[in-house]
């Protein structure tokens, strides 16, 4: 009984699940790449920031940093890193380039935690970019201050909270198991239900809950919306009613079809003319959830 209502079989027979085990086995094999490219880059920045700051105010003595001083250090860059997430996916929603690409999380009809890993590698280097402005300029700091040996100590320490907040049930969050913090604790870490909230198609749900671990940033940015009880949601893009990516190649080359007609408007004047399979972006030039 437990495990029906855990593993219901429409989600994992379904045809969503199927794409998502395939982005997964995917990305398994690229994951390497993308964080030796993640961590490269915004090291290099701060590398290059640190040297900066040695040129301008001199070099600064060998020195160890305290407890306290690495736990503050520490919680500011895991606010950082956070909210680089927050401003990568919301720009992935409203700006409908990379909304092209950020589609492919979302088509997901039915949820389960693979749906984490379905993302374009598209979505993955505007990760690193962002993280290059909002996350490296801290990293350059540290560096300056304590060197390379205390960044490392204290990026080890901001993703034992990224490990910490998983298992306050962040694995739920692309489930159909509903879990709420209740009105307060929602404000300040996003709980399963927020970001069930996310992935819905009805309209009043669009452009909310952006928030990856915290969700002090759509509070503050006015994108938090707190359910008042339990809602039943339906899953999927809200203004596509054909599902664009029913298999892994059409995952991963649809997105750029789809960007290209963005930047390029279309020639034809009678849209019920083109083919229903055809790749197409919708009519809407704002980005949904």
């Amino acid at each position: 009984m437990i495990a029906a209502f855990a593993f219901p079989r429409g989600v994992y027979w379904s045809r969503t699940f199927a794409v998502d085990v395939q982005i997964m086995v995917l990305d398994r094999l690229f994951l390497p790449m993308v964080w030796f490219a993640r961590v490269l880059s915004t090291i290099a920045v701060a590398g290059m920031l640190a040297a900066g700051l040695t040129a301008m105010l001199g070099p600064m003595p060998v020195r160890e940093g305290s407890a306290l001083t690495y736990l503050v250090l520490a919680t500011l860059l895991l606010l950082a890193m956070d909210f680089g997430t927050y401003v990568t996916h919301r720009l992935s929603h409203q700006v409908p380039l990379l909304w092209a690409f950020h589609r492919v999380h979302h088509s997901a009809e039915e949820l389960n935690p693979l749906t984490l890993m379905r993302k374009h590698p598209v979505y993955n280097v505007l990760g690193v970019l962002v993280d290059c402005i909002t996350v490296a300029p801290l990293q350059g700091v540290i560096v300056y201050l304590f060197g390379v040996p205390g960044e490392l100590q204290l990026l080890a320490m901001a993703n034992m909270g990224f490990i910490a907040f998983s298992f306050l049930a962040s694995n739920l969050r692309h489930t159909h198991i509903w879990l709420s913090y209740g009105p307060v604790l929602d404000k300040i870490l996003v709980s399963p239900a927020l970001h069930q909230i996310h992935h819905s198609r009805a309209e009043k749900h669009f452009d909310t809950n952006y928030g990856e671990v915290l969700a002090i940033w759509d509070w503050l940015f006015g994108t938090h919306y707190q359910p008042r009880e339990r809602e039943d949601l339906e899953f999927g893009i809200g203004d596509e009613a054909v599902q664009p990516h029913p298999t892994l190649a059409a995952a991963m080359l649809e997105p750029f079809v789809y960007a290209w007609r963005t930047i390029r408007p279309h020639t034809s004047t009678n849209e019920d003319e083109r083919p229903a399979d055809q790749f197409e972006p919708d009519a809407q030039s704002r980005a949904h959830p």
